[in-house]
């Protein structure tokens, strides 16, 4: 009787250990996951005053101690700072891949031609300044025509311009008449005293051949 209650104990109690899991000593714990890696921290933009303190690249050096490059470098500072300005994502991400292009190519210079050319790669080209708008220039005013002259030409007088012969005026008889009287009190044929000029002049001939001359011709009067 106590064998068999002793028999069933130990049935029982195997029973129970066959329900347990039995434990892997030989199992890999897996890792503990970390936190993934800090990004670096994108560049600084240009600022308005190059920075000349601490430690300083060559070109850095440079841009601080040549007029010109410092020149250069606010110029292009302020240039990019406008076009921050209400710029778009795709706008500030080519700036900033413009920035990192420069600062690469500036900081592989020795001497300031090199950096000059690193920041006039990213500058806007000069706008050329507007021209004035000329003044209309006034029109000369036209000179007034010269007044016609006689002309004489081989001894035999020719009417200028607008003028007209004696001829002309009081017809071939009465001209020819003034025309002789002129060359009996002047003593002269031909262009002086021609029937082609104006009968003015023929009376002005007449009179200035009879003023004060001793005889006078009969052509004078008395």
């Amino acid at each position: 009787m106590r064998k068999a209650i002793g028999s069933a104990a130990l049935l029982i109690m195997l029973a129970g250990c066959w329900g347990q899991p039995v434990a892997n000593n030989s199992a890999t714990p897996k890792p503990t996951p970390t936190a993934s890696p800090t990004p670096p921290a994108p560049a600084p933009w240009l600022t308005q005053d190059p920075l000349c303190t601490g430690t300083l690249t060559r070109a850095e050096w440079l841009v601080c101690d040549d007029k010109a490059l410092n020149a250069l470098h606010r110029q292009l500072a302020g240039q990019w700072a406008n076009d921050r300005q209400n710029a778009s994502d795709q706008r500030l991400e080519i700036l900033e891949n413009q920035l990192y292009a420069l600062l690469s190519e500036r900081d592989a210079c020795n001497d300031a031609g090199c950096v000059a050319i690193a920041y006039r790669r990213y500058l806007y080209p000069a706008v050329p300044a507007a021209r004035p708008t000329p003044r209309p220039t006034p029109k000369p005013k036209p000179k007034p025509k010269p007044r016609p002259h006689p002309i004489k030409h081989g001894g035999t007088w020719r009417a200028g311009a607008g003028e007209q012969s004696c001829t002309g005026d009081i017809g071939g008889a009465a001209a020819a008449r003034l025309a002789s009287q002129c060359e009996a009190v002047t003593g002269t044929s031909g262009g002086q005293c021609s029937a082609r000029r104006p009968c003015a002049e023929l009376r002005i001939q007449i009179r200035q051949g009879c003023w004060g001359k001793p005889g006078r011709p009969e052509t004078c009067g008395r």
